[in-house]
């Protein structure tokens, strides 16, 4: 290689390898961008989102985010202002920019679907349910982060799961429920008292085990 073919290459090499720092970069942010309105999670259950008359536009974007329906809230607001809004805005509807979500209606949305794809929803596919809106935010009730809440037994087996006989259930019973017959039921049936639990198990005095069901009449 001749002198000034060197002279060159060592001119040339310090833009080379900031170009390829600036192509890297630029990857990488672009890269982070839309991660922001990517799908949450790969496979999930669809749920109903119901948006009542008194949210705000910040109540409707923190509860997507914050039952983890999308990544970045801010992504959602970006998404909800540059998605085309093909539907007209009913009285209440929440505007943002030129876009509007109508209230008193439901949407079926999931955390398999990118922020883009809800703001698709909220913005064109709402089903009206007016005065005949039910008390939900979720169907099914959803805890933070997205899981799907369990079933009022479910929780309740959950948390007397140490009950595992008669004195047991007498300590169980509280505020969340679970009953015991009285000492004059028992001695005017000659049964056992019967101790109820909130998770709906019988136990019976002097018995080991439970049952599923009432054991006597």
């Amino acid at each position: 290689m001749t002198m000034k073919m060197k002279n060159k290459v060592r001119i040339i090499a310090p833009f080379l390898l900031v170009a390829l720092l600036l192509l890297g970069v630029g990857l990488y942010w672009y890269k982070s961008f839309q991660d922001r309105f990517a799908a949450p999670r790969k496979n999930a259950p669809i749920v109903q989102f119901k948006v009542s008359k008194e949210n705000t536009l910040l109540a409707v974007t923190g509860n997507l985010a914050y039952y983890g329906l999308v990544k970045d809230e801010e992504a959602l607001k970006y998404a909800l202002l540059h998605t085309r809004d093909t539907t007209p805005g009913n009285e209440n509807s929440l505007r943002i920019g030129q876009n509007t979500i109508n209230t008193e209606s439901i949407y079926e949305i999931s955390q398999s679907m990118s922020a883009w794809q809800i703001a698709d929803i909220l913005l064109n596919q709402g089903k009206s349910c007016g005065s005949r809106c039910e008390s939900f935010v979720f169907n099914p009730e959803l805890l933070p982060g997205g899981d799907v809440a369990p079933a009022w037994k479910e929780q309740m087996q959950a948390k007397y799961s140490w009950v595992k006989n008669y004195d047991d259930c007498l300590k169980a019973i509280g505020h969340d429920g679970g009953q015991v017959t009285s000492e004059e039921a028992s001695r005017r049936t000659g049964h056992p008292r019967v101790c109820n639990t909130a998770d709906g198990r019988y136990f019976v005095q002097g018995k080991e085990g439970w049952t599923d069901y009432p054991p006597y009449p």
